[in-house]
Protein backbone atom coordinates (compact mmCIF):
# COMPACT_ATOMS: atom_id res chain seq x y z
CA UNK A 1 0.00 0.00 0.00
CA UNK A 2 2.94 2.33 0.42
CA UNK A 3 3.88 4.44 3.41
CA UNK A 4 1.79 7.56 2.84
CA UNK A 5 -0.05 8.05 6.15
CA UNK A 6 -3.03 9.65 4.40
CA UNK A 7 -3.39 6.70 2.05
CA UNK A 8 -3.13 4.25 4.94
CA UNK A 9 -5.83 6.13 6.84
CA UNK A 10 -8.05 6.30 3.76
CA UNK A 11 -7.70 2.55 3.21
CA UNK A 12 -8.47 1.82 6.87
CA UNK A 13 -11.55 4.05 6.66
CA UNK A 14 -12.65 2.26 3.48
CA UNK A 15 -12.31 -1.13 5.19
CA UNK A 16 -14.31 0.06 8.21
CA UNK A 17 -17.05 1.49 5.98
CA UNK A 18 -17.34 -1.27 3.41
CA UNK A 19 -15.71 -4.38 4.89
CA UNK A 20 -18.93 -5.51 6.63
CA UNK A 21 -20.91 -5.07 3.40
CA UNK A 22 -18.28 -6.97 1.41
CA UNK A 23 -18.41 -9.85 3.90
CA UNK A 24 -22.21 -10.01 3.95
CA UNK A 25 -22.41 -9.81 0.14
CA UNK A 26 -19.80 -12.55 -0.34
CA UNK A 27 -21.54 -14.81 2.17
CA UNK A 28 -24.87 -14.27 0.43
CA UNK A 29 -23.70 -14.92 -3.13
CA UNK A 30 -21.70 -18.03 -2.28
CA UNK A 31 -24.04 -19.35 0.40
CA UNK A 32 -21.39 -19.70 3.11
CA UNK A 33 -20.77 -16.93 5.65
CA UNK A 34 -17.33 -18.15 6.74
CA UNK A 35 -15.94 -18.70 3.25
CA UNK A 36 -17.58 -15.44 2.18
CA UNK A 37 -15.70 -13.61 4.92
CA UNK A 38 -12.43 -15.15 3.74
CA UNK A 39 -13.07 -14.21 0.10
CA UNK A 40 -14.15 -10.67 1.01
CA UNK A 41 -11.05 -10.20 3.15
CA UNK A 42 -8.91 -11.43 0.25
CA UNK A 43 -10.56 -8.88 -2.06
CA UNK A 44 -9.93 -6.14 0.50
CA UNK A 45 -6.27 -7.19 0.76
CA UNK A 46 -5.96 -7.08 -3.02
CA UNK A 47 -7.50 -3.62 -2.99
CA UNK A 48 -4.97 -2.62 -0.34
CA UNK A 49 -2.17 -3.74 -2.63
CA UNK A 50 -3.67 -1.59 -5.40
CA UNK A 51 -4.71 1.28 -3.12
CA UNK A 52 -2.39 3.97 -4.61
CA UNK A 53 -3.87 3.18 -8.03
CA UNK A 54 -7.38 3.08 -6.59
CA UNK A 55 -6.94 6.55 -5.11
CA UNK A 56 -6.03 7.89 -8.55
CA UNK A 57 -9.10 6.26 -10.13
CA UNK A 58 -12.50 7.88 -10.49
CA UNK A 59 -13.81 5.93 -7.48
CA UNK A 60 -11.87 3.46 -5.31
CA UNK A 61 -15.18 1.80 -4.40
CA UNK A 62 -15.73 0.76 -8.01
CA UNK A 63 -12.34 -0.98 -8.17
CA UNK A 64 -12.97 -2.65 -4.83
CA UNK A 65 -16.31 -3.93 -6.04
CA UNK A 66 -14.79 -5.40 -9.20
CA UNK A 67 -12.23 -7.22 -7.06
CA UNK A 68 -14.95 -8.51 -4.74
CA UNK A 69 -17.09 -9.77 -7.61
CA UNK A 70 -14.05 -11.52 -9.10
CA UNK A 71 -13.20 -13.12 -5.74
CA UNK A 72 -16.67 -14.66 -5.47
CA UNK A 73 -17.19 -15.53 -9.14
CA UNK A 74 -16.28 -19.20 -8.98
CA UNK A 75 -18.18 -20.01 -5.77
CA UNK A 76 -21.61 -18.52 -6.49
CA UNK A 77 -24.74 -20.41 -5.53
CA UNK A 78 -26.77 -21.97 -8.36
CA UNK A 79 -29.41 -19.27 -7.88
CA UNK A 80 -26.90 -16.45 -8.25
CA UNK A 81 -25.33 -18.18 -11.26
CA UNK A 82 -28.77 -18.39 -12.86
CA UNK A 83 -29.33 -14.69 -12.23
CA UNK A 84 -25.95 -13.93 -13.83
CA UNK A 85 -27.08 -15.77 -16.95
CA UNK A 86 -30.17 -13.58 -17.22
CA UNK A 87 -28.97 -10.17 -15.95
CA UNK A 88 -25.89 -7.97 -16.09
CA UNK A 89 -23.49 -8.46 -13.14
CA UNK A 90 -24.22 -5.05 -11.62
CA UNK A 91 -27.96 -5.73 -11.84
CA UNK A 92 -27.55 -8.97 -9.91
CA UNK A 93 -25.46 -7.13 -7.34
CA UNK A 94 -28.14 -4.46 -6.96
CA UNK A 95 -30.76 -7.13 -6.28
CA UNK A 96 -28.57 -8.92 -3.74
CA UNK A 97 -27.57 -5.74 -1.92
CA UNK A 98 -31.06 -4.29 -1.76
CA UNK A 99 -33.35 -7.29 -1.40
CA UNK A 100 -31.12 -9.90 0.24
CA UNK A 101 -29.01 -7.63 2.46
CA UNK A 102 -31.61 -4.87 2.92
CA UNK A 103 -29.26 -2.00 2.09
CA UNK A 104 -30.51 1.40 1.04
CA UNK A 105 -29.71 2.66 -2.45
CA UNK A 106 -27.26 5.13 -0.94
CA UNK A 107 -25.35 2.53 1.08
CA UNK A 108 -25.40 -0.13 -1.64
CA UNK A 109 -24.49 2.30 -4.40
CA UNK A 110 -21.63 3.61 -2.30
CA UNK A 111 -20.27 0.10 -1.81
CA UNK A 112 -20.46 -0.57 -5.55
CA UNK A 113 -18.97 2.79 -6.47
CA UNK A 114 -22.07 4.09 -8.25
CA UNK A 115 -24.44 6.94 -7.50
CA UNK A 116 -27.85 6.46 -5.93
CA UNK A 117 -29.45 7.19 -9.30
CA UNK A 118 -27.35 4.59 -11.09
CA UNK A 119 -28.03 2.03 -8.35
CA UNK A 120 -31.78 2.63 -8.56
CA UNK A 121 -31.62 2.25 -12.36
CA UNK A 122 -29.71 -1.04 -12.03
CA UNK A 123 -32.24 -2.37 -9.55
CA UNK A 124 -35.18 -1.21 -11.65
CA UNK A 125 -33.74 -2.70 -14.84
CA UNK A 126 -33.05 -5.99 -13.06
CA UNK A 127 -36.62 -6.22 -11.79
CA UNK A 128 -38.03 -5.33 -15.22
CA UNK A 129 -35.90 -7.99 -16.93
CA UNK A 130 -36.63 -10.58 -14.24
CA UNK A 131 -40.38 -10.05 -14.66
CA UNK A 132 -40.10 -10.99 -18.35
CA UNK A 133 -38.07 -14.16 -17.85
CA UNK A 134 -39.45 -17.64 -18.09
CA UNK A 135 -38.07 -18.79 -14.76
CA UNK A 136 -38.77 -22.43 -15.58
CA UNK A 137 -36.08 -22.15 -18.26
CA UNK A 138 -33.76 -19.74 -16.44
CA UNK A 139 -33.99 -20.99 -12.87
CA UNK A 140 -34.99 -24.57 -12.23
CA UNK A 141 -37.27 -24.95 -9.20
CA UNK A 142 -34.74 -27.08 -7.35
CA UNK A 143 -32.33 -24.14 -7.04
CA UNK A 144 -34.75 -21.25 -6.60
CA UNK A 145 -34.82 -19.56 -3.21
Amino acid sequence: MGTDAGAVQAYAAFCRAYGPIYRRYAGAVIGDVDVGRTLADAALQELGAQWPFALRSADPCALGWVLLRAATAFRRTPTVRALHCALRPQEVDALVLHYRLGLSASRAGGAMGVSVGVFDRLRHDALRKAARLDWKLNMPAEIAV
